[in-house]
């Protein structure tokens, strides 16, 4: 009872007459009944009220997921259970998540420097892209300009 009184509530100017007094007139009661009443705490496992997991039934891209980023090891896919607790699936799915980003990551800078490695060699070689570009579009329009020459 003694934390209440420094609780958030209590800091409040209007409630704490009211805490005060609440105190007052229960620790003369407490007092009585604690000194009566002296047991030990037991637990009671089997009287708990657990809350059964959920369970996810899997599918071949989750069965994979969970070996490969389990925190349970596996040694294999198909010894993967049929049904797994919705928390473990989603932590390999969230591990999974993350590693497949890292690699796209990896990809896209990969790629990029590909790119500019190309683009310097073209360089050197005196080529521009932009050269190209109106190249392809000039031979375009000549082969449509073909094209409506045929139909007339």
């Amino acid at each position: 009872m003694l934390r209440l009184v420094n609780s958030n509530l209590c800091r409040n100017l209007k409630f704490k007459p009211i805490v005060n007094f609440r105190l007052q007139s229960t620790e003369s009661k407490n007092a009585v009944q604690a000194s009566e009443t002296r047991s030990a705490p037991t637990s009671h496992h089997a009287e708990v009220n657990q809350i059964p997991q959920q369970m996810t039934t899997m599918n071949p891209l989750y069965k994979y997921l969970v070996y490969k980023f389990s925190s349970h090891k596996y040694s294999s896919p198909s010894e993967v259970p049929d049904q797994l607790p919705v928390s473990q699936v989603n932590y390999a799915k969230d591990k999974g998540r993350a590693t497949m980003t890292v690699i796209l990551i990896g990809a896209t800078i990969f790629g990029c420097i590909v790119a500019i490695f190309a683009g310097k060699r073209d360089q050197k070689k005196g080529m521009k892209h932009t050269d190209d570009i109106i190249k392809k579009h000039s031979e375009y329009s000549k082969i449509h300009q073909e094209m409506l020459k045929k139909r007339e």
